[in-house]
């Protein structure tokens, strides 16, 4: 009976040995290539999940394009508008505006005589602010200026241009600030609107 005990307990002792071998094998030597391969796992599903948001914005693509575009299209129209607040404001810029272009578009005869603010007498759906305009210069300074107006941003349109060529005068002997020639009398508009409805 002790043989037989004995026997039993060897044989429980083995398998106790064994499943400790076993267990240390697993542990030194799979253990940690399972979980190396469990956060694999882990990560996998995760950029799965950012490949399918990646793949669901870029299957939006046109219509975010579209969008863009449209708010592009609106700043630009945006842009055409006149700086400022008020009337006053706006008038003061365009006036400081065709100055700058006189200098670096014009001769330097081409000269302001005048410039007057006029308030529109129509209530349209912008503020209209109009500059009545009073310069000599040339033709051809004449036509730089008001194509670099007219083209240039914010947008200003030339109205009403009038050139009138003035009469020759006789030059006296003594008279040393005598006119230069060719210098056209020129009157016209230029006008433009406010970003706020009137």
């Amino acid at each position: 009976m002790a043989l037989i005990a004995e026997q039993g307990n060897n044989r429980l002792t083995a398998v106790l040995l064994f499943a400790i071998v076993v267990i240390v094998i697993y542990l030194s030597c799979f253990h940690w290539f399972i979980l190396r391969h469990i956060e694999y796992s882990g990560e996998i599903s995760d950029l799965s999940g950012q490949l399918l948001r990646f793949q669901r914005v870029a299957a939006q693509k046109t219509q975010y394009e579209s969008l863009l575009q449209g708010l592009q299209d609106r700043k630009s129209d945006a842009n055409l508008f006149l700086d400022g607040d008020d009337f006053n404001e706006a008038a003061a810029g365009m006036s400081e505006q065709l100055s700058q272009m006189i200098q670096t578009q014009a001769e330097d005869s081409c000269q302001i005589v005048s410039r007057q603010p006029v308030r529109p007498r129509v209530e349209e759906r912008f503020q209209k602010v109009t500059v009545n305009v009073r310069m000599r210069c040339g033709i051809e300074d004449l036509k730089k200026v008001v194509y670099s107006l007219e083209t240039g941003v914010p947008m200003i349109l030339a109205e009403e241009v009038t050139v009138i060529k003035p009469r020759a005068r006789r030059r006296r002997a003594n008279d040393q600030q005598a006119q230069p020639q060719n210098l056209l009398d020129i009157r016209f508009n230029m006008s433009g609107y406010l970003r706020e409805s009137s």
